[in-house]
């Protein structure tokens, strides 16, 4: 009897000890951004927030913390597709975050659906990235559709140019917004160019551009270092016309890579800092202290992509469940610092709106 009973407590014990190991178990999210770029590096630092508010709220699944493990998409297709295998089939997670190239995001989906895995993509804008008709593909920012219905409506009726200058990046997005200018100005586009996505010399771009006698130039790119760098060419051959980022990449960090040839660039974009809600104040006020900056729309949507996910995880109460994890997100509405979101049949995030953007004495501020 007391053999037994030893083996009862024994087991017993076993149990208990295997049971808090699996309470303890980190619960692993695989994270891509071009984490050697100014934005790639936000986003992970949103992330990285995200993360921490959670595990300091307990963790998610009984107490199990959740695990970042990070790679570099470099902005390239195929470091983007190594970076999904390697944390798919490697390191064992069931959900990829991040992203902000729409031509990764197209290289790095048929991987994850490969595997039967969920991706939670935070930037990338191209119209199709959810149009794959793989049902575990989420997309949180705007597309540029969505941004071309408001901006153009902006462009068109408030600033009201007589030539237009447009200038993009070399990738599917860059491509896409050119095009959607051209339908939207017409004859009024004298001028477009293309430029590589790590280019560093905008001289011979900026004497081209004010050749044209444009009286507004709009830029697409995706990093602050491209469109800063295109910016103070421009200044520096004598040339102010007015100037816009297209949607989503007015950059918080715009100010610092192109000092005064940044003031009175403006946009639109899904976040700004100022929106007020408990959440966001929050959100604002522990980045800030984290990083000692404001955040701005990478931040935030890379807080997103774990934010959500993981919550979707503990409403799901399962990790290895992707199929209700993926029911858990369209079904929920989803408090967020900019405010509530869902995602409709295709996995596309609805935001509330867009906001008018400024750069003002140095700062990216609201316009209106």
């Amino acid at each position: 009897m007391k053999t037994y009973k030893k083996l009862v407590a024994g087991a017993l014990l076993a149990s208990a000890l295997v049971s808090q190991a699996v309470a303890q178990e980190a619960v692993k999210l695989g994270v891509i951004f071009p984490t050697r770029t100014i934005i790639g590096e936000q986003a992970g630092h949103g992330a990285e927030l995200a993360a921490k508010q959670i595990n300091d709220a307990g963790g998610i699944l009984d107490g199990r913390m959740v695990e970042l493990i990070v790679y570099d998409s470099n902005f390239s297709a195929v470091d983007g597709v190594s970076a999904a295998q390697r944390l798919l089939t490697q390191d064992g997670v069931k959900y990829i975050l991040g992203e902000i190239s729409s031509t990764v995001a197209f290289a790095v989906i048929p991987v994850v659906e490969s595997e039967e895995a969920l991706a939670m993509l935070a930037m990338p804008k191209h119209p199709d990235v959810t149009n794959s008709g793989y049902e575990n593909v989420f997309r949180l920012n705007s597309t540029s559709q969505i941004d071309a219905a408001s901006f153009g409506k902006y462009l068109t009726e408030t600033v009201k140019p007589e030539k237009v200058a447009v200038l993009v990046q070399n990738d599917d997005i860059g491509l896409t917004s050119l095009e959607q200018m051209k339908q939207l100005f017409g004859e009024k586009v004298v001028f477009s160019d293309i430029f590589d996505v790590k280019q560093a010399d905008f001289s011979a771009l900026a004497t081209n551009v004010r050749a044209s006698g444009a009286d507004l130039v709009c830029v697409t790119a995706a990093n602050p270092e491209q469109s800063g760098g295109v910016f103070r060419s421009m200044a520096d051959v004598g040339y102010s016309p007015k100037r816009c980022l297209l949607p989503g990449y007015l950059n918080n960090d715009l100010p610092d890579v192109a000092g005064a040839a940044a003031e009175g660039v403006f946009s639109q974009d899904v976040y700004i800092d100022t929106i007020d809600s408990e959440l966001n104040n929050t959100f604002v006020k522990e980045y800030l202290a984290a990083q000692g900056k404001v955040p701005g729309k990478p931040e935030v949507l890379g807080f997103e992509t774990v934010w959500i996910v993981a919550k979707a995880i503990d409403a799901a109460g399962s990790y290895d469940d992707v199929s209700k994890v993926a029911k858990v997100i369209r079904d929920t509405q989803w408090e967020s610092p900019r405010g509530k979101l869902r995602f409709n049949e295709i996995g596309q995030a609805l935001t509330e709106k867009l906001y008018n953007t400024v750069v003002k004495d140095g700062r990216v501020v609201r316009a209106d």
